[in-house]
């Protein structure tokens, strides 16, 4: 969780919400995107991220 929460923080920009690539985001933290959408949902759970969404052919993901 801490690495999927470092990598959403580096990729921040200046104004919400916030996007990047789902296939990117799992990449960067060597998740399959199951994996991936679990941890996003993890990190709701544990109030660190407000939500998420993906766009309908999931290659965004955008986060608040």
């Amino acid at each position: 969780m801490q690495l999927i929460a470092l990598a959403l923080a580096a990729h921040l920009s200046p104004r919400a919400p916030h996007t990047i690539g789902m296939d990117v985001l799992g990449h960067l933290c060597g998740h399959s995107l199951h994996q991936t959408a679990e941890l996003l949902d993890r990190l709701i759970a544990v109030c660190t991220l407000a939500s998420w969404r993906c766009g309908p052919d999931i290659a965004e993901v955008t986060w608040n």
